[in-house]
């Protein structure tokens, strides 16, 4: 009964020690850029703009919203540590009420024959983005695949973290013509969780960034200040993937149209931006 008790005991000990250690250990995150396999993403933006009236004009608002499938595989692995990545389009659906349904099929046509590639490296820096069979379409952040992929991307830390750390990271966003944008990304260690026997980590993403003219169009949108959001990341350490991504982004956005030669009201816009691993 003696030696029951004591075993008992320490089992609890070595239990108590091992998650005490566990806490006080620091976690290594990482994406597999090595031996990853095919990964089917879903990629989900709702967008809600409105401009508000006065005494001559009547208040404005739009809705957009855009469900994209895709599959990611890996095409090339470098000995920096990085990855040659190809997302291929698998469907596309998009509603807008400021749109017809002709509107509609066009723009799911012209998402749906893109096909990207671009170089990953095990923190989750995306340089090199490229779109193959890409074709003239009006460009609008909502039809713009690469920013909102690159928005819900988690940058991850250089070096190891322990639990409730937090870290900065920035990487640039490109647009058409010569726009290009520095999104400031702060993330934090929330928990760290093992579900299915799979070893997951929820990390808070904060971001904010200027919102900069397309070049290359006649209206031109802009944010005088910053666009900031606020987000959710689960990060797969067991595989090094994302598992779920999330971001809510606030701005009040400036829109000038060249050809009028007006200045238009200020639009608020709110954004949210879902991406899961349906592998």
């Amino acid at each position: 009964m003696n030696f029951t008790k004591f075993s008992a005991f320490s089992a609890l000990s070595i239990a108590l020690l091992t998650l005490c250690s566990c806490e006080r250990n620091e976690i290594h995150l990482s994406f597999n850029t090595k031996t990853v396999s095919p990964q089917t993403f879903v990629l989900e933006s709702t967008l809600n703009a409105s401009i508000p009236g006065d005494s001559i004009n009547e208040p404005e608002s739009m809705r957009t919203h855009v469900n994209v499938r895709s599959t990611m595989s890996l095409l090339m692995s470098y000995d920096d540590g990085s990855g040659r990545f190809e997302m291929k389009i698998d469907s596309v659906d998009y509603t807008s009420d400021k749109r017809s349904v002709d509107e509609f099929r066009n723009i799911e046509k012209y998402l749906s024959i893109q096909n990207f590639q671009f170089k990953l490296d095990h923190d989750g820096i995306i340089t090199d983005p490229t779109i193959e069979n890409a074709v003239e379409m009006p460009s609008e952040d909502d039809l713009n695949l690469i920013p909102l992929f690159l928005k819900a991307q988690p940058l991850l830390p250089e070096k190891s973290v322990k639990l409730g750390e937090s870290w900065e990271r920035q990487m640039p966003i490109f647009g058409k013509g010569n726009s290009s944008t520095t999104v400031y990304k702060t993330f934090t260690l929330q928990d760290v969780f093992l579900q299915d026997g799979v070893r997951m980590a929820k990390i808070h993403m904060g971001v904010k960034y200027l919102e900069l003219p397309d070049t290359t169009s006649n209206l031109q949108l802009k944010s005088s200040d910053y666009v900031v959001g606020d987000g959710m990341v689960l990060f797969d350490v067991t595989h090094g993937i994302i598992s779920s991504a999330e971001m809510n982004l606030v701005a009040v956005i400036d829109v000038r149209d060249l050809v009028a030669g007006d200045t238009l009201p200020s639009m608020n816009v709110n954004q949210k931006i879902t991406l899961r691993n349906v592998q």
